[in-house]
């Protein structure tokens, strides 16, 4: 061993000899009330999964299965039960400007070997997904006699789908791209 090297158990070489190792990592008790739902029971041996909790101890958990190229999001004060898609680093849910960034930065970590094509693609998913919550929105009773929310509701729309065409136009030029590379 060289000065500035250390012995670590466990690794030979700067390898890890025994990648089967024993015992849990992480546990997390559930803070929410028991309206919060059943908290998930989730296992992180073939996904990445990651772990939040903000300033309110509001839990989150976000989980990529590389294999199915699906993201998704637990938030327990939204109910454990009904988890979220997460598309491009984000969902349809209200968040924190601090859990966006959590989120934003996990979906990065978890999809980095992903091609352009499908982050482009996790784009427009959720283009679409914005796109129907304001679809939703406009119809909701709550909003039916309010032409003001109307109006900003329909604006958001036709902002949403400009910006899918802008979408649609990068994912045509990477596979042209692609095509030729």
């Amino acid at each position: 061993m060289t000065d500035g090297q250390a012995e670590v158990k466990g690794m030979k070489g700067g390898r890890m000899n025994n990648l089967e190792g024993e015992g849990r990592v992480l546990t997390v008790t559930n803070r929410h009330i028991k309206g919060s739902g059943e908290p998930p029971d989730l296992k992180a041996d073939e996904v990445y999964t990651a772990y939040f909790e903000n300033d309110y101890r509001e839990q989150l958990v976000f989980q990529y299965d590389s294999k199915e190229k699906k993201g998704t999001l637990w938030h327990g004060d939204y109910g454990w039960e009904d988890p979220v898609d997460v598309m491009a680093g984000a969902t349809t849910l209200i968040l924190s400007q601090e859990e966006q960034t959590w989120l934003a930065l996990v979906w990065r970590v978890a999809t980095r070997r992903e091609s352009n094509e499908f982050h482009i693609l996790s784009e427009v998913d959720l283009n679409q997904a914005q796109i129907k919550v304001y679809e939703d929105l406009l119809t909701h009773p709550t909003f039916q006699d309010d032409e003001w929310v109307q109006e900003a509701f329909k604006r958001s729309i036709e902002s949403l789908r400009r910006q899918r065409e802008k979408l649609r136009k990068r994912l045509a030029d990477a596979l042209s791209q692609e095509g030729r590379g």
